[in-house]
């Protein structure tokens, strides 16, 4: 067969493979449309609306209502913790004075310098300086002095205070004082 003729014969077999696919994809449509069934679909149910004395003894019970989900502290049961490791004090700690303890919320300590090396530790709180191991004025105690936190122990609750934060805060403060021009 001569060159010129393979531009006839490649374009021959490729209407032969299109009709081909043509045919198979329509015989395959019509076997799915004989198999796919469309149902009629079901009408909503009729509900019917509530007679007007109804409405009026639903709107006399919505009023009781708050007192069922704003139920008395008597009939309260405590829930019981214990599953997560809680263990509920039996009754309030007494120091020796007749004065209940309370116990901090959190430490409110400004932490501006921490300095760290072998031999000795120091940090500058509340614009005091201390070592480690000494004693604030609240009561608190410097446990221990890192290069950038020190921990704080405080009628027995322990937290860590960071340089950092207080660094954060200064720099807050310096751009909302910048924003705020005076005339």
């Amino acid at each position: 067969m001569k060159r010129k003729y393979y531009g006839f014969l490649s374009v021959a077999l490729i209407l032969l493979s299109l009709t081909a696919t043509v045919l198979y994809a329509m015989k395959v449509s019509h076997r799915m449309a004989e198999e796919i069934r469309i149902s009629r679909i079901k009408p909503f149910p009729s509900i019917p609306v509530p007679d007007p004395a109804a409405i009026k003894e639903i709107e006399v019970l919505e009023e009781r209502m708050i007192g069922l989900v704003r139920s008395r502290r008597s009939d309260l049961f405590p829930v019981n913790l214990s599953l997560f490791g809680y263990q509920p004090m039996d009754r309030p700690k007494v120091a020796a004075r007749g004065r209940e303890i309370v116990l901090p919320s959190h430490m409110d300590y400004s932490l501006t310098l921490a300095f760290s090396s072998d031999k000795k530790r120091f940090c500058v709180i509340d614009g005091a300086f201390y070592s480690e191991g000494a004693s604030l004025p609240d009561g608190g105690k410097i446990v221990r002095i890192e290069p950038n936190r020190v921990l704080v122990s405080k009628h027995r609750l322990k937290e860590w205070i960071s340089v950092r934060e207080r660094i954060r805060e200064i720099k807050r403060e310096k751009k909302t004082r910048r924003k705020v021009k005076v005339p």
